[in-house]
């Protein structure tokens, strides 16, 4: 096959990729009950994988998919990167134009030195260290958690708030009414039709986004060459592979090849040579190498040919090379790196560890329902999943409200929204089970924070003004908030009974809709708090009468 076609074929690849990636985002919603592949990339994603098991101490078999593009590697090189990965697309559609390199094989402006390539590994070593004592902190770098937190909570919100304001400047003029009709009703509405569009943390998601690609200018997928650890994961097993970049005797050293490659893998310096933990077989050395002097070829292992002669005619004519280790550039990390790296690890998580507790476990850090049934600080990748779905947007991210461990983890904000009696969404689309995926009626019944009333802001309590909001919007069976009737005087000296409400400690679940439902102004007068010592959901036990005697009254 050409080269040419080869590349139209990575190319077609890496559009089809993308695709799904968009199409399995937009299929994941709330009301959409079968989302068992949403999470295909993350299934795909062998540092996921990887950090999530040693971190966890424990198999999970969704991810087991990872070992397919631990296998492909080995076979071919590092082709995820190049053809799959959604990240690395959307950096190759956004560099600018590439520069040429002249014959000596030096860039026409000055790019980082190759020594920094050592970086993704030492945050490779990072992650797993970091993993192997418990901590997940700085998964957030991992390509596909941030193509879908970024998407998911910067891009498509944005994308669907310009879209319908640019629908309502366009509806002012009445001969668009028809036109604009027909692609709301058939296009933008059933894509956006299930999207949330706010979230706290926004604009630092998407400065970090466009950080990422900004860095193009300087160097051509400067993420992929030198920070992306997943990449050197990758790189590490790429070393090994069986399809490898070949210099033949036909080169004439023109150095086209040096400036069309992307991650900047070859090097002048070794013959033009390039090393298979950076080449992404992205095949656009050979499609524009003039004198066919490179090429792809097969290293077999055990490879024994009958002598020298017929060794290399029969290499050159069906494209085979006895076997052999690839090559360990400077720029690879050495055993002091490698132990820097876990040093920096076990620093970081120990320093973490240290934090006080009204920093790690703050009062307001209410999890998603089921999470404190798992070891959720350590399961938890940062991917965002769990807020893109929630139907109300009461899963938002945090940054420091829970100290450095915490960073990117979903907490619950009930002002913003609140955890509906009907969705479970969240534990389906998680792809660690970090959230476990309770069926609709298990996760009813368990709590995830405790409400507490205000009295010194409630309208009943503080001020004698009728108010029963959050008795009438608790959804549990026997209602969590019960009312406690007293006489007392209005601004008129007239005598009225008062309805004060309060909550029983074994009904309420935390799902924080009195929170939301609450018509003070600002700060609502009932909050929800993460659980201490909540006994747990009774409210199908008929023998249960807490307080029976208010009730009644």
């Amino acid at each position: 096959m050409r080269p040419q076609t080869w590349r139209r074929l990575r190319q077609l690849a890496q559009v089809l990729a993308f695709l799904l990636f968009l199409y399995l985002f937009i299929y994941a919603t709330f009301l959409n009950p079968q989302r068992t592949w949403a999470d295909l990339f993350y299934r795909l994603d062998p540092l996921v994988a990887l950090t999530s098991m040693l971190a966890g101490r424990v198999w999970i078999a969704g991810l087991g998919l990872a070992g397919v593009t631990v296998l492909v590697t080995l076979v071919f090189g590092r082709v995820w990167c190049g053809w799959f990965c959604p990240l690395g697309t959307v950096l190759e559609w956004l560099s600018p134009r590439r520069t040429r390199v002249s014959a000596g094989g030096r860039a026409r402006y000055k790019r980082p030195s190759e020594k920094w390539r050592v970086v993704k590994y030492v945050l490779l070593v990072v992650l797993v260290c970091a993993a192997l004592l418990g901590n997940q902190t700085l998964l957030f770098f991992d390509p596909i958690t941030i193509m879908t937190r970024t998407t998911g909570m910067a891009i498509w919100p944005a994308l669907k708030v310009a879209i319908y304001k640019s629908e309502a400047f366009l509806y002012r003029f009445r001969f668009l009414w028809g036109i604009l009709d027909f692609f709301h009703n058939t296009l933008i509405f059933p894509i956006f039709k299930d999207i949330t569009s706010v979230f706290t943390q926004t604009v630092p998601i998407f400065l970090f986004f466009v950080a990422i690609v900004a860095l193009n200018w300087w160097a051509e997928r400067f993420w992929c060459r030198y920070l992306c650890p997943l990449g050197g994961l990758l790189g590490v097993l790429s070393k090994f592979s069986l399809l490898r970049r070949d210099v033949g005797d036909m080169c004439a050293s023109c150095a086209l090849c040096g400036g069309d490659c992307p991650t900047g893998a070859i090097d002048p310096k070794n013959e033009f040579r390039s090393d298979p933990a950076e080449c992404i077989i992205c095949y656009d050395c050979i499609v524009d190498c003039t004198r066919e002097g490179v090429a792809f070829h097969w290293f077999l292992p055990f490879l024994k040919l009958p002598s020298a002669t017929r060794d290399s005619q029969f290499a050159i004519r069906n494209s085979i090379r006895p076997w052999h280790p690839a090559e360990w550039y400077d720029y690879n990390p050495q055993r002091r790196q490698v132990l820097a790296g876990a040093v920096m690890a076990t620093a970081g998580v120990a320093l973490a560890g240290v934090e006080p507790v009204t920093q790690r476990e703050p009062t307001y850090m209410v999890r998603p329902p089921g999470a404190t049934s798992t070891d959720f600080e350590t399961l938890c990748v940062r991917c965002g999943e769990c807020m893109r779905v929630c139907p109300t947007q009461g899963l938002q991210p945090s940054l420091f409200e829970g100290g450095i461990q915490n960073v990117l983890t979903p907490r619950l904000v009930p002002r913003l929204g609140y955890c509906d009696y009907t969705c479970n969404a969240c534990g389906e689309v998680c792809p660690t089970g970090a959230i476990p995926q309770l069926p609709l009626e298990e996760k009813r019944h368990t709590p995830i924070g405790l409400a507490r009333v205000d009295r010194s802001r409630c309208l009943p309590w503080a001020y004698n003004i009728p108010c029963i909001v959050c008795e009438e919007a608790c959804p549990v069976q026997h209602k969590a908030i019960w009312l406690y009737q007293v006489e007392a005087t209005n601004t008129q000296s007239e005598s009225i009974v008062i309805q004060l409400p309060y909550v029983v400690k074994e009904l309420c679940i935390g799902c924080g809709i009195c929170e939301y439902q609450c018509p003070m102004g600002g700060e609502s007068a009932i909050r929800v708090f993460a659980p201490t010592d909540v006994g747990g959901y009774v409210g199908n036990d008929p023998e249960f009468r807490p307080h029976r005697q208010w009730r009644e009254e």
